[in-house]
C-alpha cells in the first residue's frame, strides 16, 4: 500500500496542474497575509482560523489531481493484480496527504511570515492566536477528510470530471440547504435547537467551518461534532464507494 501511495504522489508531482494550483493558492495566501501586515500577529491568526472553509472549496481540485486520468490507467492497474480496495484506499490516502501538504504550505507559510515580520502585540496574544488556529485545524481535519472521501468516491465512479465536480458544488450549495429548509417545514425543526444544528452539520459538514460558527463555539462539544460528522462522512463515503467501485465495470 505504501508503495502505491508513493507512486500516486509521484504521478501527481509530474502534473502541471499541481504547480498551477499551488501557485494560485500561494498568491492568494500571500495577498491575504499582506492585508494584515499593518496589524499584529494575533489579528492574522484570527483571520487564518476563519479560512478553514477553503478546504471544502478546494477538495474537488485536490482530489482531481490524484484521480484525474485514473479512468485511463485503472484497467492496467487492476490487470496487474492490484485489488480494488487497495486502489481505492491508496488514491484516497494520496489525496489526503496532498491536501495536508497544501495546508502545511499555505497556512504554515502565512503564519510563519506573520510571526517573523509582524509585531506580536501584548504578552500572550500571539500564543493565544496560535492556539486558536490549532483548535480550528483540529476541528477542520476530520471534516476535510469526509469531504475528500466524498470527492474521491465521485471521481472514481463518475467518468465525467465536469459532472461530478458540478454535482458536488450544486449538492452542497443548493440541494442540502433545500433539504434543511424542508425539514424545518415538515418536522418543525428550528435553528435554535441543538437537534437542528446537529442535523444541519450532518447534512452540510462545511457549515461547521464557517467563521460565524467558529467565533461563537470554541468548545469541546464543537470538536466532538466535527469529528463525529467528519468520520461519519468518511465511513459512509468509503463504504458506499467501495461497494459501488467493486461492482463497476472498468473499461
Amino acid at each position: 500500500m505504501l508503495n502505491y501511495i508513493k507512486a500516486e504522489l509521484w504521478k501527481v508531482s509530474r502534473r502541471r496542474g499541481l504547480y498551477v494550483l499551488l501557485a494560485l493558492l500561494a498568491a492568494c495566501a500571500a495577498l491575504f497575509t499582506a492585508l494584515y501586515s499593518q496589524q499584529n500577529f494575533a489579528y492574522l491568526a484570527q483571520a487564518v482560523s476563519a479560512t478553514m472553509v477553503v478546504g471544502f472549496l478546494a477538495a474537488p481540485l485536490l482530489v482531481q489531481l490524484v484521480d484525474g486520468g485514473g479512468a485511463d490507467t485503472l484497467k492496467n492497474e487492476l490487470s496487474f493484480g492490484l485489488s480494488r480496495g487497495r486502489v481505492y484506499w491508496g488514491k484516497l490516502w494520496a489525496a489526503l496527504l496532498l491536501g495536508a501538504g497544501f495546508c502545511l504550505l499555505l497556512v504554515g507559510g502565512s503564519l510563519l511570515a506573520g510571526w517573523l515580520f509582524m509585531p506580536h502585540g501584548r504578552a500572550g496574544e500571539a500564543e493565544a492566536g496560535l492556539e486558536l488556529v490549532g483548535f480550528c485545524l483540529a476541528g477542520a481535519l476530520p471534516v476535510w477528510c469526509g469531504l475528500f472521501t466524498a470527492c474521491h468516491t465521485l471521481a472514481l465512479l463518475v467518468r465525467s470530471t465536469a459532472t461530478w465536480v458540478a454535482g458536488y458544488y450544486l449538492t452542497f450549495f443548493i440541494g442540502q440547504p433545500l433539504l434543511v429548509f424542508l425539514a424545518m417545514l415538515l418536522f418543525g425543526m428550528y435553528e435554535a435547537t441543538a437537534g437542528f444544528s446537529l442535523f444541519t452539520a450532518a447534512l452540510m459538514p462545511y457549515s461547521l467551518l464557517m467563521p460565524a460558527v467558529l467565533t461563537e463555539w470554541q468548545t469541546g462539544q464543537y470538536q466532538l461534532w466535527c469529528w463525529g460528522v467528519g468520520l461519519g462522512w468518511v465511513a459512509l463515503g468509503a463504504g458506499a464507494g467501495l461497494i459501488l467501485f467493486r461492482r463497476k465495470n472498468v473499461r
